[in-house]
């Protein structure tokens, strides 16, 4: 990352709170460091290995890798049903080896809004981050919207087990993949089928029907090719299984594959998911009539459609969110993103779940492309010194200051020769500004003057 003027950052982080401010959202203060099973609750296994953790008398704690957990947890703790809106800023913290600048902490900026569930929440939201963006000097962004309960429903008519219906969503990027494809996924599923019989086969292999089984094959054997029963038992209920299952999993996989092809602005894409959905498919029928109603409120928001994709397989997390999802990105870098996450403060405490929408900025990728000069240089009168002004220099900068006009004190020998905002002054107390003189009596005239040229 390119070395980014500190005036800058502050420029931009002012711009984006009041611009969160606007929609009613309050800055919060969130802990650095929180127990560590706080962020696991949330991402298991996607962040436990770039935690940075340590141990306090006997508790293990971590650095914060994101906000959304603290905030949630937060508001567990409130035992509030009033909704809350939140945004929040500050350094995150994460080892993540895929990033090769090893940059272990990174500016996240977001919002939370906690308590609404309407398709209202999701639209403020997106439009919050979107706009966001206009407040900067990127103008060329896009917003790319998914839906991870949708994507669930459709999967949920082949009739396969959740810990299936998993493993598939956690592959649905393979099957867009020419290089992977349908059998890629097949052979990983064989794969994930036989390691799920070998560490649950008291729980799903039926002994009974096994060894009836194997009856059949052998009456007197003790081994087989160096298996015994328990073994041959497990592995034909496993055979079983996939042969079972494999119809439902390539149905599921050919609709999965149609609907990975959806990746179009709204009216396009609403008319061909409309026609994927079966027409006795009320619960899915029913979540994109909500997708659509969220469309349509982006565009009261005056977000025009040319800036918008509909792309239903997006997901940044299957287990964790449970709703509309999407990313923000500009000239090819991801901005930020976010989505509904409805089950995570039952996770965390909650006694129900609460509905929850949120998102956060890569601040430092907006940052990126930013240019150094898009933001004036903050300006400020400078008064050169000298040791015989010195004095007559602080009373002018000290009574300046009072009027709320920056100053800064520099070495004569220091000040360019044609640097801009010159005030001189001599030890006789007196102001020059271009051909004007001024005394400390004319400092309210002198004060109107600065301010116009600031």
């Amino acid at each position: 990352m390119r070395s980014v003027p500190s005036r800058l950052v502050r420029q931009i982080t002012q711009d984006l709170h009041q611009h969160m401010a606007l929609y009613g959202y309050e800055l919060i203060e969130l802990p650095v460091i929180e127990t560590a099973d706080l962020f696991l609750i949330k991402a298991g296994d996607q962040v436990l290995g770039k935690l940075f953790t340590f141990e306090r008398h006997g508790q293990q704690l971590a650095l914060r890798p994101e906000f959304t957990a603290a905030a949630a947890h937060r508001y567990t703790r409130l035992n509030s049903s009033e909704p809350a809106r939140w945004q929040f800023c500050g350094q995150i913290f994460e080892d993540d080896p895929n990033d090769s600048s090893r940059s272990y902490q990174r500016l996240s900026i977001g919002a939370e809004l906690i308590g609404i569930s309407e398709v209202a929440a999701d639209a403020e939201i997106i439009s919050l981050a979107a706009r966001g963006l206009d407040r900067t000097a990127i103008r060329s962004w896009s917003v790319t919207i998914g839906h991870t309960r949708l994507m669930r429903q459709i999967l949920a008519r082949a009739g396969l087990d959740s810990r299936m219906e998993r493993f598939i969503l956690n592959h649905l990027p393979a099957l867009a993949d020419p290089l992977k494809g349908k059998s890629f996924i097949l052979e990983q599923i064989d794969r994930f089928l036989l390691g799920k019989s070998a560490s649950n086969q008291r729980e799903e292999t039926d002994p009974a029907r096994s060894l009836e089984t194997l009856s059949d094959i052998t009456v007197n054997a003790q081994t087989m090719g160096g298996r015994d029963h328990q073994e041959i038992a497990r592995r034909l209920a496993q055979k079983r299984r996939q042969v079972a299952e494999r119809p439902q999993i390539i149905h599921a996989l050919d609709e999965l594959e149609r609907w990975n092809a959806v990746n179009h602005p709204p009216d396009e894409a609403f008319k061909l998911m409309d026609s994927l959905v079966a027409p006795d498919d009320a619960v899915s029928r029913q979540t994109l009539a909500g997708w659509q109603r969220t469309i349509e409120l982006l565009r009261a928001y005056q977000i025009p459609d040319e800036r918008l994709t509909i792309r239903p397989n997006l997901a940044r997390s299957w287990a964790y969110y449970t709703g509309v999802v999407f990313e923000l990105t500009a000239d090819g870098r991801h901005l930020g993103g976010g989505g509904r996450y409805d089950e995570l403060l039952r996770l965390l405490g909650s006694q129900r779940d609460v509905p929850a929408v949120g998102f956060a900025y890569y601040a430092d990728q907006i940052l990126e492309l930013i240019p150094a000069t898009s933001h004036a240089d903050v300006r400020l009168i400078t008064i050169p010194v000298m040791s015989e002004n010195a004095v007559a220099s602080a009373v002018w900068a000290n009574r300046l200051r009072e009027q709320n006009v920056p100053v800064r004190l520099m070495p004569s020998e220091q000040v360019q020769e044609n640097a801009p905002f010159i005030l001189t002054v001599d030890n006789r107390q007196r102001a020059f500004l271009d051909d004007e003189t001024f005394t400390l009596s004319d400092i309210d005239r002198l004060v109107n003057i600065l301010r116009g040229l600031l």
